[in-house]
């Protein structure tokens, strides 16, 4: 996006990413992945952890495990939903079935992506319309 002046008006915050999951290589190889294209990360490893982090910051996207320890995938994205926390949230996991992927899309995820992921779908979920929520640019 360009001013009337030509100058390049677009946002450079980076987008802010929290990823719920309990299994560590999972969370280390996004963290990674995700570091690499210039979003800043945040890892939790249980639901309470995750929302206890949605709490004190606000991120772009939230991407959240469907079986946790101590939470369901679709009960946080109802909560970070309610309690305005991100402005997407995608849910990873490896039991999709229709029925799991109808309640996710209905209860507010953007998108259920199967493990195990190319990184580059999950990247493309992120930038697939893609909103800063520190300025709000496009």
């Amino acid at each position: 996006m360009y001013s009337e002046s030509g100058e390049d008006i677009r946002c450079t915050v980076r987008v802010r990413v929290l990823v719920i999951d309990d299994e560590p290589s999972v969370t280390d190889a996004l963290r990674i992945i995700l570091e690499d294209q210039g979003f800043e990360v945040a890892v939790a490893a249980t639901g309470r952890e995750g929302i206890e982090h949605a709490r004190l910051t606000k991120f772009d996207v939230i991407i959240t495990d469907l079986r946790l320890p101590d939470a369901n995938g679709l009960d946080l994205i109802v909560t970070v939903r309610e309690g305005d926390m991100a402005r997407k949230v995608i849910l990873i996991t490896s039991y999709a079935t229709d029925e799991v992927i109808e309640q996710a899309l209905t209860r507010g995820a953007g998108s259920v992506v199967l493990k195990p992921f190319p990184p580059s779908e999950i990247i493309q979920q992120i930038n697939a319309g893609r909103v800063c929520c520190q300025c709000n640019a496009a």
